[in-house]
C-alpha cells in the first residue's frame, strides 16, 4: 500500500498506519508529496491561486502527480481516502486499459443526475455519459507521462472558465473522458446517492462514502446498511478510541442541527 501525504501527517498517525497494515501482513509506505515534488506542488499552488473553485489545499491534485512519484511502475490503482474495498482488489488491478490513459466508472452509473451538476455537461464540453469520478482510477502511467501537457490545458481551461466546478475532477474529465475504459457500478459506489435510491447492497462493491452538501457520507446510526459497515471496519483501527468517537458524534449532531 502506498499513501501520498503532506507535511500534515503526524508522526503518532504514521505509526497507526503502519501497525494496521502490520495486523494485516501487509507493507505500507508513504510519499511525501512536499518533499517529493516541491517544485511541482509550488507550481500547482501558484496556478491554483488564479482559479477561484479549486479547493485551497492542493493535496487533492497530487494524483497528477502519480507518474512522476511512481516513475518505475507502468500501472497504479488510485484510491480516495473516503472508501472501504468490500471486494477482492485484484479484480480491479486486472482491469486491461490497452493505451487508455484511465479506467473509471462513470458517475451516471451511481444514480448521479451528471447534466445539472457538472458544468463540463451542462455546456457540452463532456457528455453525461462519459463523466466519471475521480475517486477511483486505474491508471496507466506509461501513457499519462506522456500526456503532461494535455494536464496543464486542463487546468488553464478551469482558469478560463471560472464557472466551471474547478477541482481535480473537472481536470481529469475535460483531458480524458472520452479516452477512459468504462467500469461497472460495483467499483465505485457512491454511498450518498445509493441511499437515495434506496440501494443499501454493501457486498463486492467499493463503497465510497464521499460527502458533499447534500448529506454525510457515514454516521453513526447502525440501522443503515453503509453506517453498518463503516462501522465494523473503523472499530478494527488504532483510531477508534473515545477522542475520535467525541468528534464523530459531534459532527453528526451538528449535521442534524
Amino acid at each position: 500500500m502506498h499513501i501520498l501525504h503532506d507535511n500534515t501527517l503526524t508522526p503518532d498517525n504514521r505509526e497507526k498506519f503502519i501497525y494496521l497494515a502490520g495486523r494485516y501482513g501487509q507493507l505500507v509506505k508513504f510519499y511525501n508529496v512536499e518533499e517529493l515534488c516541491g517544485d511541482k506542488v509550488k507550481e500547482l499552488l501558484d496556478f491554483m491561486s488564479n482559479i477561484p473553485n479549486l479547493p485551497q489545499s492542493t493535496a487533492t491534485c497530487y494524483r497528477f502527480l502519480i507518474p512522476q512519484i511512481f516513475y518505475d511502475l507502468k500501472k497504479i490503482v488510485y484510491l480516495d481516502s473516503d472508501i472501504i474495498i468490500n471486494l477482492d482488489i485484484a479484480e480491479l488491478w486486472q482491469i486491461k486499459l490497452g493505451n487508455r490513459p484511465l479506467a473509471v466508472v462513470p458517475e451516471m452509473q451511481s444514480y448521479v443526475p451528471t447534466n445539472p451538476l457538472h458544468y463540463l455537461c451542462r455546456e457540452g464540453f463532456v457528455k453525461a455519459e462519459d463523466f466519471f469520478n475521480a475517486g477511483i482510477l486505474v491508471m496507466n502511467l506509461e501513457r499519462l507521462r506522456r500526456e503532461e501537457k494535455i494536464l496543464t490545458e486542463g487546468l488553464q481551461f478551469n482558469k478560463a472558465h471560472p464557472e466551471c466546478d474547478g477541482n481535480d475532477q473537472s481536470i481529469l474529465n475535460y483531458c480524458f473522458a472520452t479516452q477512459t475504459v468504462k467500469l461497472p457500478q460495483k467499483f465505485n459506489v457512491l454511498v450518498e446517492y445509493a441511499r437515495m435510491n434506496n440501494d443499501f447492497a454493501t457486498a463486492d462493491r467499493i463503497c465510497h462514502y464521499i460527502t458533499s452538501s447534500h448529506g454525510r457520507g457515514y454516521g453513526l446510526d447502525a440501522a443503515d446498511a453503509y453506517n453498518r459497515l463503516w462501522l465494523s471496519y473503523f472499530v478494527k483501527t488504532p483510531w477508534f478510541d473515545a477522542e475520535t468517537i467525541g468528534r464523530l458524534y459531534a459532527g453528526v449532531r451538528c449535521a442534524q442541527e
